[in-house]
């Protein structure tokens, strides 16, 4: 049973939830209201984009510990989060996920080392079942600083519905943007920044595009810098998640 000010602080978080349509106000939300019922330093969100690579992978952090090397295992298609959370979820036959768990049949060796290894110190998640009887979506909360008991779950089944929604209003609000961006100017990126962005999915480095381009490592910087503004991106891997949720990039 929730106490009286959790109550509050769920009213309040609900309301505040309806005045989110962007990144950073879905930022400060999460560290505010959801923060103050769910204590956290780190919230990633997996939703699927349309593209046949699975969930598109975000992260919201203020956690100085938490850098990008870690945040591109965490988020690998392969071996990362998604996969981990889903086959706990499968065999568990549960919507809910901590780690590390009390009980040893929930155990899963590869997403203890994931945590572990990657400064998530622990996690709890929500995975979200979509309309066709499959996950869609999931919400983690890590380097928590309460018992991953029994009031968390509760409590976290009450704000993850909220969270799902704001987040979905996020994307919503970008895509709308993006098209609008888009009608005026014919396209997001250029053909050539997107020759780039394939190479860069693609796994190569700012050398070898410039190599497969025969063009200066200069001229490829600069190239990037430009996505990375245009992309609303801070990273080379988050440019190409926008990339594929805008329909720029698809898998090959």
């Amino acid at each position: 049973m929730l106490e009286d000010i959790d109550r509050v602080r769920f009213a309040d978080a609900v309301e505040a939830s309806f005045r989110v349509f962007s990144r950073h106000q879905f930022f400060v939300w999460s560290q505010s209201s959801v923060q103050a019922l769910i204590p956290h330093e780190i919230l990633i969100c997996g939703i699927e984009d349309g593209s046949r690579q699975g969930m598109a992978i975000h992260r919201f952090s203020g956690s100085r510990y938490f850098r990008q090397e870690q945040f591109d295992v965490v988020a690998d298609p392969l071996n990362g989060l998604m996969p981990r959370l889903l086959a706990v979820a499968t065999s568990s036959r549960s919507s809910i996920i901590f780690c590390p768990t009390a009980s040893d049949t929930l155990a899963d060796d590869k997403l203890l080392a994931l945590v572990a290894e990657n400064e998530l110190k622990n996690l709890a998640a929500q995975m979200v079942m979509g309309t066709r009887g499959k996950f869609e979506a999931f919400y983690v909360f890590s380097r928590l600083s309460v018992e991953l008991d029994a009031r968390l779950s509760f409590l976290i089944e009450l704000v993850v519905p909220h969270l799902h929604n704001a987040f979905l209003r996020v994307l919503a609000t970008e895509r709308e943007a993006a098209g609008t961006h888009t009608q005026r100017s014919g396209r997001i990126v250029t053909p050539r920044q997107e020759e780039i962005l394939k190479l860069i999915k693609n796994g190569k480095t700012n050398s070898e595009i410039a190599e497969v381009l025969n063009c200066s490592p200069w001229t490829i910087k600069n190239h990037i810098q430009a996505i990375l503004r245009k992309l609303d991106s801070n990273t080379r891997t988050h440019a190409i998640s926008r990339a594929m949720s805008l329909g720029i990039l698809t898998l090959d």
